[in-house]
């Protein structure tokens, strides 16, 4: 997947490790940037950062479902990021 590609779009089950929502993925993904530091290796976690308290709320209802997100993937650089991918989340849905 291109790093800080926007509607970037990953399925899996929500879980919740460290007071962080992660997406668990089905099958390992890695993360290609123009930089370096931008490239992940094969990881099948992904951090779900919500852009509001709303999406927060819906995030946090759907915690052991399966979902749908969409918005754009970014590398973890820093403690607060709990997996190696973060996603910057636009929308969710469950399936």
């Amino acid at each position: 997947m291109p790093a800080n590609g926007e509607d970037q779009i990953a399925q899996g089950r929500l879980t919740v490790r460290d007071g962080a929502i992660i997406l668990k993925l089905p099958k390992a993904v890695c993360l290609a940037g123009a930089d370096e530091e931008d490239n992940v290796d094969a990881t099948d976690e992904i951090h779900v950062a919500p852009i509001d308290e709303d999406m927060q709320q819906a995030l946090t209802g759907l915690v052991g479902r399966d979902v749908q997100v969409r918005g754009t993937m970014i590398p973890a650089h820093t403690q607060h990021h709990k997996a190696p991918i973060v996603l910057m989340l636009e929308e969710v849905d469950p399936l």
